[in-house]
């Protein structure tokens, strides 16, 4: 339904309409990853082949203030990087090596003040019928946990998370300034640890979280953070397993990823 709904108002404005479908529990069986994350994995591929297609690099997502206080919500639970949310402007690298960018123009905008416009404006709209059910995590932190912390609060909980994202920005860019400038990544692209261990612990943390990021480690949570943080102990394990079944090892001074 919302697929044909879509397609419909294309072709009501005269616009292009690309509809892909993608086996999201094959997926998750085979690379063991959560929903969520095999659901993002396969978007991002399919935009990648719109993108590879119609000649574009820039992809515009329609992520809203609301989707980013849950996302900071998720975030904070998992332990992943305290109020680490979305960015406006990002770039992404797909699996396929596709490079994207990654525009979010209504990041700022309430859900609620979307709706307005478009009824202001005689616009319908369609919500998304899997916003409802309680499967997905976001959906249960949409639907039942946020209008509890409104309860508890008396206060809007989504714009507190909201802006707490919108805060973190110049924290998160003062720290990746910080990284680069302790040079803390090998000309062969691995983690130099006599570097990584004389960084404070926070940006021990950071440089691990990144280098894991950039080696397209999924589900990177505060767990895997801090066993891949005991590496730096040499009385430890020299290889840890990493989500999706590759493994941090240590060797020489260095830490890479092993497919």
């Amino acid at each position: 339904m919302d697929a044909r709904r879509v397609s419909r108002l294309a072709k009501e404005l005269g616009l292009e309409c690309e509809i892909g479908k993608s086996d999201v529990s094959a997926r998750m069986m085979e690379r063991r990853e959560s929903m969520e994350t095999a659901a993002r994995h396969a978007r991002h591929e399919f935009f990648a082949t719109c993108a590879k297609k119609y000649r574009c690099h820039r992809i515009l997502l329609a992520h809203h203030a609301d989707d980013q206080a849950e996302t900071v919500l998720w975030n904070l639970m998992r332990g992943s990087h305290g109020l680490k949310g979305m960015r406006a402007l990002q770039k992404l690298v797909t699996e396929s090596g596709r490079v994207l960018q990654i525009e979010r123009p209504l990041l700022g905008v309430r859900h609620a003040a979307l709706v307005d416009w478009l009824e202001s404006h005689g616009h319908r709209w369609r919500e998304d019928a899997s916003n409802a059910e309680a499967v997905a995590i976001r959906n249960r932190l949409r639907n039942e946990v946020f209008p509890l912390l409104d309860d508890v609060s008396g206060r809007d909980a989504a714009l507190a998370f909201a802006r707490g994202a919108s805060d973190a920005v110049e924290s998160e860019e003062l720290e990746a300034w910080a990284l680069q400038q302790a040079s803390v990544i090998d000309p062969q692209g691995r983690l130099h640890l006599p570097v990584l261990r004389r960084l404070p612990v926070a940006l021990q943390r950071l440089a691990i979280r990144e280098f894991l990021k950039q080696g397209r480690i999924a589900s990177v949570d505060r767990s895997v953070i801090d066993r891949s943080l005991s590496l730096l102990d040499l009385s430890q394990p020299a290889a840890i397993n990493l989500p999706g079944g590759a493994r941090l090892r240590r060797q020489g001074g260095r830490l890479w990823i092993d497919p």
